[in-house]
């Protein structure tokens, strides 16, 4: 029994997987056929049209040629009327003249010339009177009094169609005649008419692309019939000229057919072209069967690939099946039953488990808000994958962090799902506690900026539950998730100022005056100077720029917000900055960490936290230079000889290669390998650090100061000094001489940077 339900499990794929199969081969099957049907038939009548261009085109160049012969005989001085008559030696004259142009029109049998009031016909080759032409001539459908009077009475283009001729004249054979006036392009002269004699042979070799000789090709002029090319039965009188179509479809002789009609350039001409229906569908059919005859060879294929993915995914269903609990006379039970009776058992198993750790997401929340407030996410994508982990959708433009307390101080952070945010959608976000501050922390991010603020306010309103001593702060709206620390600080300062701006409203942080925006880009060049200074590991450099960094601060009237974000953006740059020299140290954390700044209540908290992240980093620089110095003692040489011989204006890299026998390439990678710099970067460093100890503790010209640092040109050091420290040399001297008439004594300006 348990085999035949392993055979139904089977048979429910295959069966599943056969109908797909066909439904998806029937439905391409129907859509190629009404497609290529359409897209063949189109074909058709397109090559068609371009038949008829192609021979209307051809056609046309005769006739162009034809009216050409008339008008140069008509314009020719050498041509002229007579009466055979009264001059018949200018008969031979004219036969001669009549040479040339016989011979161009190489698709004509002959031409002819009849003067008006002459009753003479000349060619090249001879002349006879019209009578006489018109009895030799013998014409099918035309007496030849008829011809006579039509030749003669002839004034604009006429054209008899084709039609048996039985003449000496020319091959016995059906023969189109054109007569044209001389001067026909201006107007008819009135002088004589041409007769050119076309045989239809060059009507059917223009008709002779024609395939499989299934088509009628005819050439009218108004609507009469010039010559036609017709293999099959068909009445003329079913043609329609009139239909203005380019394609029609008509019924005749109990048949389908489909006419094909082009209209000529110029002179009434008009070409058509009919084919049977049948001959289109069987034509259709071929080429549809030679575009679908692939198709079975797919069907057999997917067929087969159908029965292998049955057979594939049924031994899974059993082998689940069989790792299932059965109940004791339960053999009979469908295998897939099975399965849903066992899913639903897991399911039920699988809730305790689900409710643990529901029970632990909170925590985990809280961890990503600390790590996220920190810093601790590299790029935004890492970051928006951290938050999914915890039920977090933090993809979105806008975040900003909230501070608040409850009304008594004990108040746990609100879920951000339930009352009363309920009510709001496009927004994600968490709270956390911060026990020191006796605070919640809420990461709130937003579809919208200005939904923030409303946020604010309901988790204000929540926790006050009408006590009136709910304090609730908000930074900046945010975007660049690199700013969190700078959101956090900012929330953190709003709170600080919560006993001067009060606490009925929330604080917010674009409420607070600051001029951070204006002493940043000051603050960045002196880090920038620390940084240079620590690359050159030269502890009393460091010591100098980061005392010119403490009495910049003292010196300047700021918040201890603009304090904390200044040494934040410090710090962060010194540990991107110097990350291989810190590698190892665990305590490097706590520079990096937001909160130790905000525990930072004076200038002096600060400076020590710079100067132990300053220690390590310098600890670390030397231990990997005195490293460097044991693989590479040229190295260590160069940078010594460097040191003591900054002054000379000769030192290059190839003079310093040459004293220690190094190649320039092998003496540049070494150096920046072990230096973290290119040699001429290191040069400039230690020449601008000297130049500064001038420039502050002595009265040289700037022209002074940079010979003795080894510039001939004082221009070239000047553009060195501004690019390494942002400042011209006399820009430099300025500032210190100032901060040196401005500054008090170090004890009242670190006290008052402190407040």
């Amino acid at each position: 029994m348990i085999r035949g339900s392993r055979t139904s499990v089977f048979i429910r794929y295959a069966l599943s997987y056969t109908a797909v199969v066909l439904l998806l081969f029937f439905s391409i099957t129907g859509y190629m056929y009404i497609t290529l049907s359409r897209r063949a038939r189109e074909e058709l009548i397109t090559t068609q049209i371009n038949r008829l261009t192609r021979i209307a085109g051809q056609h046309e160049s005769y006739l162009s040629a034809m009216l050409n012969t008339a008008e140069e005989i008509g314009l020719s001085p050498d041509i002229e009327f007579f009466r055979y008559e009264e001059e018949p030696w200018k008969a031979y004259d004219l036969q001669l003249q009549m040479v040339p142009y016989t011979t161009t029109c190489t698709f004509c049998d002959q031409v002819f010339l009849h003067f008006y009031g002459d009753d003479r016909v000349y060619s090249s080759s001879a002349s006879l009177s019209l009578s006489l032409f018109a009895r030799m001539m013998r014409y099918e459908f035309i007496p030849m009094e008829k011809l006579a009077a039509v030749i003669d009475g002839a004034q604009r283009l006429t054209i008899l169609p084709s039609q048996q001729v039985s003449s000496t004249l020319v091959d016995s054979s059906r023969v189109a005649t054109f007569l044209i006036p001389l001067g026909d392009s201006q107007g008819p002269s009135g002088k004589g008419i041409l007769i050119f004699l076309i045989k239809d042979n060059v009507y059917q070799a223009l008709f002779s692309d024609a395939i499989d000789g299934h088509i009628n090709t005819y050439i009218f002029q108004d609507d009469t019939l010039l010559s036609s090319a017709e293999e099959l039965e068909l009445p003329r009188e079913a043609l329609d000229l009139s239909a203005g179509e380019a394609s029609r479809t008509f019924r005749a002789n109990g048949e389908e057919w489909t006419q094909v009609t082009l209209s000529g350039r110029s002179w009434g001409m008009t070409y058509a072209a009919v084919l049977r229906n049948a001959d289109i569908n069987s034509a259709i059919a071929r080429q549809i069967f030679s575009n679908m005859a692939i198709l079975p060879v797919f069907v057999a294929l997917s067929l087969g690939l159908a029965l292998f993915m049955a057979r594939r995914h049924a031994r899974p269903i059993r082998a689940i099946s069989g790792l299932l609990s059965r109940e004791e006379g339960d053999s009979r039970r469908d295998e897939l039953q099975q399965i849903s009776t066992g899913i639903r058992q897991l399911t039920t198993r699988n809730q305790e488990l689900a409710t643990r750790l529901d029970r632990a997401l909170p925590l985990q929340r809280h961890d990503f808000v600390f790590g996220f407030v920190k810093g601790r996410f590299a790029t935004r994508g890492e970051a928006v994958e951290a938050g999914r982990a915890v039920g977090l959708e933090i993809d979105r433009p806008y975040y900003a962090v909230i501070l608040c307390s409850g009304g008594d101080g004990s108040e746990h952070p609100f879920d951000l799902k339930e009352p009363p945010f309920d009510g709001y959608s496009g927004f994600s976000g968490a709270g956390v506690e911060l026990v020191a501050l006796k605070a919640n922390l809420y990461l709130i991010f937003a579809d919208r900026e200005e939904l923030l603020p409303e946020l604010a306010e309901k988790i204000r309103e929540g926790s006050d539950a009408g006590s009136g001593r709910s304090v609730t702060s908000i930074s900046a709206v945010h975007r660049d998730f690199a700013e969190a620390p700078a959101s956090y600080l900012e929330a953190a300062a709003a709170w600080e100022n919560r006993f001067v701006m009060g606490s009925r409203k929330v604080l917010c942080y674009r409420d607070i005056s600051s001029n951070l925006p204006d002493i940043l880009p000051q603050a960045r060049k002196i880090t920038n100077s620390i940084s240079q200074a620590l690359s050159l590991h030269n502890r009393e450099i460091l010591d100098a720029r980061i005392d010119d960094l403490l009495h910049f601060l003292q010196n300047t009237n700021m918040s201890p917000f603009a304090f904390r974000m200044i040494y934040s953006e410090v710090i962060n740059s010194l540990v991107h900055t110097h990350t291989e020299a810190l590698s190892g140290e665990e305590p490097v954390l706590e520079f990096y960490d937001i909160f130790s700044l905000t525990s930072c209540q004076s200038i002096d908290d600060l400076d020590e936290m710079l100067r132990r992240l300053c220690d390590l980093l310098l600890r670390g620089e030397t231990e990997k230079r005195e490293t460097a110095e044991e693989e590479e003692n040229e190295i260590a040489q160069v940078v010594r000889y460097m040191k003591e011989h900054y002054q000379d204006p000769e030192m290059s890299i190839t003079a310093l290669a040459d004293s220690f026998d190094l190649s320039t390439t092998r003496f540049s990678l070494s150096f920046k390998e072990k230096m973290g710099m290119a040699p001429l970067e290191y040069l400039t460093l230690l020449r601008v650090e000297h130049a500064r100890e001038l420039l502050a503790e002595t009265d040289l010209t700037i022209r002074d100061v940079s010979v003795r640092v080894g510039y001939y040109d004082s221009g070239s050091f000047i553009r060195r000094f501004k690019q390494i420290t942002g400042e011209t040399p006399l820009q430099y001297r300025r500032g210190r001489e100032a901060e040196g008439d401005g500054a008090g004594t170090p004890g009242e300006n670190r006290e008052n940077g402190g407040d």
